[in-house]
């Protein structure tokens, strides 16, 4: 292979769509600090998003090395995986070593928030254990997507985790503000998740997860799914209220609107098909629609607070 084509297997490998999971409530967490304290260190910001970057490389990387065996027979074209190591242009050695180059460096790089920032060492361990609990949704010894775990593992990891966090980078303190915004997102990745393991339903009970559809079933599970978006209009509503309780004004929160639109014209859709699981181009179209509506999520509520800000700049 050339070294055009072995860098484009590994920009296939990565999936750079999917670090947006990540990426988006990273910078929620950072608005939302920005909204509460009224300031930014630039210096922090950039290299706690260099470290996120470097962990998310290491759990993607390593989870199509884990899903090799349901990947290969997965015909699915938006489920399972980037397909790299199915189509040999990559070995599984190669990618293990790219994961775990990129999570020592994750690791290495957060001592700078001890030696330099003066973080304290229960901080360090804190976003340890959330980048192994991330790393355990395939890697080995946990393998929660193997043991029944996995759609709640994956829901906080990549919903609270990464805005807490990012709020706490910002702020140097717990605070139950960034929490209750990640819900919305947590729950459309929840419900992402359980979308995606329909047409995935074979390959993954023959490799022995323990997902939810594998589990119950298809048909039980749909209704499950069906139901997860009013879950997540509910803690639209819950979050929003919890805002203006901060000292939200009402006029800030109006882009929200626009995500309640979003989630009924979802409800819509199964409302008219309860039979969406067995239809593969149905569950493409809503995958979409579904992706759409958790990176909207983030990016909606980034907006209602900067908007915040500057209205209330504006008022002096």
């Amino acid at each position: 292979m050339t070294v055009y084509e072995k860098f484009s297997a590994f920009l296939r490998l990565s999936k750079p769509f999917k670090f947006l999971t990540m990426i988006y409530p990273f910078l929620l967490g950072t608005v939302i600090a920005i909204w509460d304290i009224r300031r930014l260190d630039v210096g922090l910001f950039l290299i706690s998003f260099g470290i996120l970057i470097l962990a998310v490389e290491c759990v993607y990387v390593q989870n199509d090395v884990a899903d090799l065996k349901t990947d290969s027979e997965n015909p699915s074209v938006f489920t399972g995986g980037s397909k790299v190591l199915v189509e040999g242009l990559m070995k599984p050695k190669e990618a293990l070593f790219i994961a775990y180059l990129s999570g020592v460096l994750a690791v290495l790089l957060g001592l700078v928030f001890v030696f330099k920032y003066h973080f304290s060492w229960s901080f360090y361990l804190l976003c340890f254990v959330l980048f192994v609990l991330a790393y355990g949704y395939t890697g080995w010894p946990f393998k929660f997507a193997y043991r029944g775990l996995g759609e709640i593992v994956l829901s906080f990891t990549n919903a609270v985790a990464p805005t807490l966090i990012a709020y706490m980078f910002q702020t140097r303190h717990f605070s139950w503000l960034p929490v209750v915004l990640s819900l919305p997102y947590m729950v459309s990745v929840f419900a992402q998740k359980v979308l995606r393991e329909f047409p995935d339903y074979k390959p993954d009970k023959e490799a022995g997860k323990k997902n939810l559809v594998v589990r119950f079933g298809k048909r039980t599970m749909a209704p499950f799914y069906f139901y997860s978006l009013y879950l997540y209009v509910f803690t639209l509503i819950f979050a929003v209220v919890y805002l203006m309780n901060r000292g939200l004004y009402v006029v800030s929160a109006v882009p929200v609107a626009y995500l309640f639109i979003s989630a009924y014209k979802i409800i819509g859709i199964l409302k008219q098909r309860f039979d969406f699981y067995e239809d593969y181009e149905a569950l493409k179209a809503l995958n979409r629609k579904g992706f759409k509506l958790m990176f909207d999520t983030n990016i909606t509520f980034i907006i209602v607070l900067f908007s915040d800000i500057v209205l209330k700049l504006l008022r002096g």
